[in-house]
């Protein structure tokens, strides 16, 4: 219990009173010569700033700058699938085997979307955002999934190639690049 309020006032007397009389320990030394606590954490800022743009930066001692590409969406070449019959898997799996090796279609973000029928089968549509490509009904035997991915792939690359024409022609400030019809 004495010990506490005589280290109260080991704390309270300055460090130049200490020295002489041999009671100041290296860590405390250490912490007289360092800058004050605004200095330091400014120095700590810096260095962790200079971190963070060393993990950010592009270019690396192995190769050149990567440039990013120049298309609007961050996130391409991917196929969304929102099937749900044995048909309609069957279909997307045929066509995203036929469009991933496709250049246009394999950088374009579609989605395959199916609207099951008991009666009449199932309707498939392919979509990149609001635009739809291509539309058809679909039987529920699975054989004819095949031969309609084989025309989706055609009829979609076609409608792409016609949309990114377009709107390489077309220049209007007052429509975003999704709007241009």
């Amino acid at each position: 219990m004495r010990t506490l309020p005589f280290i109260r006032v080991l704390l309270l007397v300055p460090l130049s009173l200490l020295a002489p009389a041999g009671l100041v320990t290296a860590h405390a030394e250490e912490a007289a010569a360092l800058p004050d606590a605004a200095q330091r954490q400014q120095a700590q800022r810096q260095a962790e700033e200079e971190k963070i743009e060393a993990i950010n930066r592009v270019e690396s001692p192995d190769g050149p700058v990567v440039q990013p590409a120049p298309t609007g969406s961050e996130l391409t070449g991917v196929m969304v699938d929102r099937t749900v019959t044995m048909a309609g898997k069957t279909f997307y799996r045929a066509f995203s085997q036929q469009a991933m090796g496709n250049p246009i279609i394999g950088n374009a973000t579609i989605t395959i979307r199916e609207r099951p029928d008991a009666r009449w089968g199932s309707q498939l549509w392919i979509m990149e955002g609001n635009r739809m490509y291509f539309r058809t009904q679909l039987s529920p035997r699975i054989n004819e999934a095949d031969r309609a991915a084989e025309d989706a792939v055609q009829v979609v690359e076609q409608a792409l190639l016609r949309q990114r024409l377009e709107a390489a022609i077309t220049s209007d400030k007052d429509l975003g690049s999704e709007e241009l019809f």
